[in-house]
């Protein structure tokens, strides 16, 4: 790497509190995922560290990542990101690929690349933010004008949510397009054009899920899953039990009892009920103030790039805001029972390492955006006086 990138480089530029919150919640999702997953990982390949270990390897290389996006200037992403784009795109149709793509559970969502697995949908959350808030830097006067200026990215948008409809992935196809709907309203989109794609997203929404048996069934459990607590209704029942049983101050990490084989996806998707279960009400409590605390941060960073004039920090800051805050707005809301079931990772906690690792890389392009605009030429502030 030129060594000329650290010459002039200012640590303590660095914003330490985005930096505290991230490795906080990252370290705390290894430990508890290696609760979560004892279990699972012991029945499935025979070590009860088995899932635990890969997910290290991925954070290891999820900070390797980070580092290396905080170094590159912003010029780089703004000069490629069609590039990038393109090749995320790529990437989604190689899932149906036979040898190439991998089927769980009748869905072709990942790809084996040298022994592990890879999950284009969660690269094109990532890229999707980027593309749009580039293009935004460059269109801007488009976007705010001409309807042409916003059919261009939402065409390209809804080709990719498309195919990663047809894998099927419908919570990582509905989180793009609010976080990208998010972006291009920030950028000055014309409300009439906005609320006409948001109406038209919520239709197409309610259509899969009317017209799909199995989406359907989920949303007949989720009003009442007791009235078929050992089919349709058995992972939310079991959600609830489990957080019932966490009361206010848990029974303490490692004790928990519906980790042991009767929660499904208990180191997945239903992570949150682990930790209510073993830290209690107070405990899941912390960690969604922590994961919107994160979200929070980054919208300040997002913010103060609109002061400096930095546009695409501040188109980018907050479409992973809104992105990470959908993650865990809709993850703990399906663990609660207050959302139907989806298949959404809880930031940085949850086990999955496509999802890790491209969490690491937004927050060291966050960090980039938030230290450029610091050593950018400061805001000038003008001292108001009276007038005799």
């Amino acid at each position: 790497m030129n060594l000329k990138l650290f010459e002039n480089f200012d640590y303590l530029k660095i914003d330490f509190f985005l930096l505290a919150l991230f490795a906080s919640l990252s370290l705390f999702g290894l430990i508890i995922l290696a609760s979560a997953s004892v279990n699972f990982s012991d029945s499935i390949y025979g070590n009860p560290s088995a899932i635990f270990n890969r997910q290290l390897i991925y954070y290891l290389l999820g900070l390797m990542g980070l580092f290396i996006f905080f170094v590159l200037p912003l010029t780089f992403w703004t000069t490629y990101d069609r590039l990038f784009i393109t090749l995320g795109f790529f990437l989604l149709l190689l899932v149906f690929i036979p040898g190439v793509g991998l089927e769980v559970n009748g869905a072709n969502r990942w790809i084996r690349v040298a022994g592990f697995g890879l999950q284009p949908s969660e690269v094109m959350k990532f890229l999707s933010i980027l593309y749009v808030a580039s293009y935004s830097v460059r269109r801007i006067k488009e976007i705010q004008s001409h309807w042409l200026g916003f059919f261009r990215p939402a065409l390209i948008i809804v080709s990719i949510i498309s195919v990663i409809l047809i894998q099927p992935d419908l919570g990582s196809s509905a989180v793009i397009f609010a976080s990208v709907l998010g972006v291009l309203y920030v950028a000055g989109v014309k409300m009439r054009q906005f609320f006409i794609v948001a109406m038209l997203g919520l239709l197409a929404v309610a259509l899969m899920i009317f017209f799909v048996p199995w989406r359907w069934e989920r949303i007949i459990s989720f009003i009442d899953p007791w009235s078929d607590p050992w089919g349709s209704g058995y992972q939310l029942t079991l959600s609830l039990m489990s957080m019932g049983r966490g009361d206010w101050f848990g029974v303490g990490l490692g004790q928990g009892l519906m980790k042991m084989g009767y929660l499904p996806d208990a180191h997945t998707d239903f992570i949150f009920s682990v930790i209510v279960e073993e830290l209690g009400i107070l405990g899941g409590f912390a960690i969604i103030s922590l994961l919107f605390g994160l979200s929070f941060r980054i919208f300040f960073i997002g913010r103060e790039s609109l002061v400096r004039k930095n546009f695409f920090g501040f188109y980018f800051s907050y479409g992973v805001a809104l992105l990470l805050g959908l993650h865990t707005f809709i993850n703990v809301g399906v663990a609660c029972g207050l959302l139907p079931t989806k298949g959404l990772t809880l930031p940085l906690i949850s086990a999955g390492g496509t999802n890790l690792i491209i969490v690491c890389l937004m927050i060291g392009l966050i960090l980039r955006i938030d230290y450029e605009n610091k050593i950018s030429m400061p805001v000038p502030i003008i001292k108001r006086t009276a007038k005799l």
